[in-house]
């Protein structure tokens, strides 16, 4: 049984905001991140480091996930603590899963995973938690990615009593108002959320990074992985939907057809080239001054692509721009005064309200990774298990 609301306001929503759209003005008042470009993860690989291209002034907390740092430079940031032999790794150091073992059928109706699923992750059964681990999953992305893939090895820990501190710390640093309930940043289940089938790899290289690179690069990753996995996705990073992104234009965008490959009818091509394999489709991340025009834009072309096609869509903008209450959040330029240990965010009002990160799941005034406090990545992280149950077949009903 498939809760139909979000599907429909998804529908409506897109219609709103594709009209809208072309009657406003270009000059939206919408503030551009003019500093210095945040941080950027530039190699993941098996050592015990993680070397992090990092600009932006970060925030103090106790012993975070990754996220920027604290200086303007390369710096060495400690991977964390793992249960389990790390999975942010080379390719040729990645365990080879046997997709034979567990072959899925790709599914025929649209799987929609957005803010209001994360409840459903206490309630997946046993055989669909069994099942999900034994799905070969493989998903690529940058920073906030490894944000994320960190939060799944919190979760191979049997609780969160048992994981170090950093994966449950719901106490916002800066801002008490921020806080969020421990419950957010709890779990518990003999053995743990065990992930080692599932594989994280950023781009493996920096052109991959620009948005028309992504399909090409992703394409080209996956033919060398095909009898390694079943499930197959990538994230457009919130550095891709900044004010003056072409990524949602009418034509030239992702959503078009663009002269080179790199748009969504190419990733369309590859996928029905390969219709044994399950590729999920992802909103973007968010940060705190991207919530822009073009992200909103952008966000609503997935969702309604992904709703006229069948796909399957994990709705991480969605998830992000929500707080625990359910409660949307909005952009840094909203007049309200908000900071942390190290920087404020006092921005005056645009008058223009554009889903962003909330503010409980960074500390970040300019950003958003999901490092500091727990919350938002071990949420996104809840919130994949059960897109994952719901591949390996469960109908996502308690």
């Amino acid at each position: 049984m498939v809760n139909t609301n979000k599907y429909v306001l998804a529908a409506c929503l897109v219609l709103t905001s594709l009209l809208v759209a072309g009657c406003q003005n270009s000059d939206s008042g919408s503030q551009e991140l003019t500093s210095t470009p945040l941080s950027e993860i530039q190699f993941a690989g098996a050592n015990p480091t993680e070397t992090v291209a990092a600009t932006q002034t970060a925030t103090a907390s106790p012993t975070p996930l990754a996220t920027s740092a604290t200086v303007s430079a390369t710096v060495t940031v400690p991977l964390t603590a793992t249960p389990t032999a790390t999975t942010v790794a080379t390719p040729s150091s990645l365990p080879t899963p046997d997709p034979s073992a567990n072959p899925l059928t790709p599914p025929t109706d649209m799987i929609y995973i957005d803010h209001n699923d994360v409840v459903l992750f206490e309630q997946i059964p046993e055989e669909y938690l069994a099942a999900a681990a034994n799905i070969p999953m493989l998903f690529i992305d940058r920073s906030v990615g490894v944000n994320i893939s960190e939060a799944l090895d919190c979760l191979a820990f049997p609780s969160h009593e048992t994981a170090p501190h950093y994966c449950s710390v719901y106490k916002h640093a800066g801002t008490p108002a921020f806080d969020s309930d421990p419950s957010e940043v709890s779990w518990s289940r003999e053995g743990g959320y065990g992930r080692d089938n599932w594989h994280y790899e950023t781009w493996p290289e920096n052109d991959c990074r620009l948005w028309q690179r992504h399909v090409p690069c992703f394409t080209n990753r996956v033919t060398e992985l095909l009898d390694q996995y079943q499930v197959f996705s990538f994230k457009f990073s919130y550095l891709e939907v900044t004010d003056g992104s072409t990524i949602a234009d009418q034509p030239n965008g992702f959503f078009s057809d663009i002269p080179t490959p790199g748009d969504v009818n190419d990733l369309a091509t590859f996928e029905a080239q390969h219709p044994d394999k399950i590729i999920i489709y992802w909103t973007t991340s968010l940060a705190r001054s991207i919530g822009t025009e073009t992200s909103d834009q952008f966000n609503d072309q997935v969702r309604q692509y992904a709703i006229e096609h069948n796909k399957v869509l994990f709705d991480l903008a969605d998830i992000l721009s929500h707080d625990p209450d359910g409660n949307p959040c909005y952009d840094n330029r909203d007049g309200q005064p908000y900071s942390n240990q190290h920087t404020s965010e006092n921005y005056p009002d645009d008058g223009r309200n554009h889903l962003a990160i909330c503010q409980h799941y960074t500390t970040e005034t300019e950003g958003g990774h999901l490092g500091s406090t727990s919350t938002g990545a071990i949420r996104a992280a809840k919130a994949l298990w059960v897109l994952m149950a719901r591949l390996a077949g469960w109908n996502g009903v308690p």
